[in-house]
This record gives structure tokens, sequence and C-alpha cells, in this order.
């Protein structure tokens, strides 16, 4: 993985929330990362991508540190490719996520993107807020 970071939620055992977990958590990453101390001096930054869909999870490969297990499907190429289009410190959603959050959080449209490795155009969303009231603001102000 490099230097990814892969989690999966849902495994070994889906919930009925996995999706809103997931975003919670990128969230955390989002807020805690930054605010590390590094030897540079310099701030960590975080980008974080996430899909939802099935996979199929097998052995284990690899040795030591290294070991992981071998997932199959779409679904972490997908997260991947959304990590990798998210700017520092933002959390970037594919459609399939956005639907099972519904008004959960506010989210800004990124559009139909084209991402290596994924047949046709994919739909992305940026997270902007949690929604804390009825009437949420549609549109999101990008945070310098």
């Amino acid at each position: 993985m490099g230097d990814g970071v892969l989690a999966y939620f849902g495994y070994p055992q889906a919930h009925e929330h996995d999706a809103e977990r997931a975003v919670l958590a990128g969230l955390a990453l989002v807020e805690a990362v930054p605010k590390l101390s590094t030897m540079a001096g310099s701030p960590l930054q975080v980008r974080i991508g996430i899909a939802t869909g099935l996979v199929v999870v097998g052995d284990l490969i690899g040795m030591g540190a290294a070991q992981e297990q071998a997932v199959v499907g779409d679904t972490p190429n997908l997260a991947a490719r959304l990590q990798a289009l998210a700017e520092p410190n933002v959390v970037v959603i594919a459609e399939g996520t956005r639907r099972l959050l519904g008004n959960l959080f506010e989210f800004e449209d990124l559009g139909a993107k084209n991402l290596k490795g994924i047949a046709g155009p994919v739909r992305a969303w940026r997270r902007c807020g949690l929604v804390r009231r009825k009437a949420a603001s549609r549109h999101c102000t990008r945070r310098v």
C-alpha cells in the first residue's frame, strides 16, 4: 500500500450505517492528521476516497507487517481513484455512497469524472459539512 491506508467498513460483518461510519472516520482523519507533528516541522495532509459496494475477501497474502487479505472487486479501486481526485484534507465519495448517506451531510457535486480503470464516468461528491438543521445550505463554500 505504500503510504496509503485501506479500511473496510462492513467487514467481516456489515452494519446498517457503514457508509456513515466511513465518512465520520474520514472526517476524523482530516481533522487529526494535520495536527500531527513531524520531524520536518511541516503539517501532514490526508486525502480520503470512499466508495460503497461488494468485494470478495480472500486469503492472507504477504509476509510480516506487509501481510494483508486479498480483496477483489471494483470498490477498492474506485475508492483509490476518488482518493487521488481529492484535494488535501478533503473527503470525496462515490455516488452510491452519497445515496446511502441521504441528508446526513452536505455535499458538493464534483460532476462526472473519468477515472483510470473504471468503466465510464463516475459522479463524485465532496463532503462539505454535517447537516444539523432542516434547511441546510445547498452549496458549500470552499475552505482555504
